[in-house]
């Protein structure tokens, strides 16, 4: 934690700075990553951020796995079913050792928002499935992200089991904590839950979780912490950004949206309004067919667009989503934030290297 003189307001251009800063450097960090359930990519731009070499990431969903290719490319990128995904096959593909791997099984069957069948629900078998590939490749650590729902689902009796069939069926190290985006410098309130596991159990006493550095609360900051970043932030200098796509609303939706004050709630079809002086809300999976929907603009009356969310997320702007705005909305609402990601990557580096 910062100490108590540090400054309470970090805002303004640094926010995009630092998102236009994340990039694969030059130079790596020895260490190489394999990823599943890849998604639009929060995790692997994180790891990547941090200097972990890309070497395979994989998503079911074909559109999925062309984002990261179009923007981290040059390592193996292909779309597969974990359950027919051999780990022992990929690891003799690469061409370097996987030392840590990456993923985040589907979560709407833990999530509060999904039926909450837990692992009952195909989707919830996957974490299982999971757990199978790091056995086979046999990394120095793991990550596993999740929604907070996970550890309440049945009165946490299935988080236990999953914990506990991860520890005897990897023989890893494992530890958990809850973390939210706000932590790190994004202006969303975004909770996730992130397991990490060690095979050595030198490196599992080594790590620690990131350091704090921005507070949650913006009427009252915490004592040596940054107030949050505001979601305004979001929205500087975007007109001519990749996925900056305005979706038409009709004339009633509008003049609805703009009856609907910042930080307040459609009272139709329950679209909250961004507050541009606070973080916003959790981005959500956004669908024209319906499901989670995009947030209403601050200033306009219309639902932010992909770029607008993906600012949100912590999403470079050169960080282009492949597909139409569905599957774009999709990849930027369920991924994890990327400078979360860097920030937990980067723990994970220093506990492997023993600093």
């Amino acid at each position: 934690m910062k100490n108590s003189t540090a400054p309470v307001d970090k805002q303004d251009n640094e926010y995009l700075s630092e998102l236009n800063d994340l990039a694969v450097p030059a130079k790596k960090n020895g260490l190489g990553y394999a990823s599943v359930f890849c998604g639009g990519g929060g995790l692997d731009l994180g790891f990547a951020a941090a200097g972990y070499k890309p070497l395979f990431s994989s998503d079911v969903v074909p559109v999925f796995c062309e984002t990261i290719e179009k923007n981290l490319g040059k390592h193996l990128v292909e779309p597969h079913d974990i359950t027919e995904l051999s780990g022992t096959s990929i690891a003799n593909r690469v061409d370097a050792a996987i030392d840590v791997v990456i993923g985040g099984p589907p979560c709407q069957s833990f999530s509060i928002l999904g039926s909450r069948k837990s692992i009952d629900d195909p989707r919830g078998k996957l974490v299982y499935e999971y757990a199978r590939f790091i056995k086979e490749i046999q990394p120095q650590a793991f990550l596993f992200e999740n929604v907070p729902g996970i550890l309440t689902i049945n009165k946490g009796a299935d988080w236990k089991e999953l914990l506990a069939y991860f520890e005897s069926e990897t023989g890893y190290h494992i530890k958990f904590t809850k973390l939210n985006a706000v932590w790190f410098g994004v202006p969303q309130y975004r909770q996730r839950v992130v397991a990490v596991g060690f095979r050595d159990e030198a490196c599992y006493a080594r790590f620690h979780w990131p350091t704090q550095e921005y507070s949650e609360s913006w009427l009252e900051p915490e004592l040596g912490l940054f107030a949050p970043r505001q979601a305004n932030l979001a929205f500087e200098g975007i007109a001519a950004l990749p996925n900056h796509v305005l979706r038409e609303h009709g004339e009633r939706v509008a003049t609805r949206y703009s009856q609907v004050p910042q930080g307040g709630r459609d009272r139709k079809d329950h679209t909250d309004r961004i507050h541009p002086e606070r973080p916003s809300g959790t981005v959500l999976v956004g669908s024209g067919a319906g499901g989670g929907r995009p947030f209403i603009h601050p200033y306009e009356h219309r639902h932010i667009t992909v770029r607008e969310a993906a600012r949100l997320q912590s999403f470079p702007d050169w960080w282009v989503f492949a597909g139409g705005p569905t599957a774009a909305y999709r990849q930027v609402g369920n991924a994890v934030p990327p400078l979360m990601a860097k920030a937990v990557a980067t723990q994970i580096s220093k506990a492997l290297k023993g600093k």
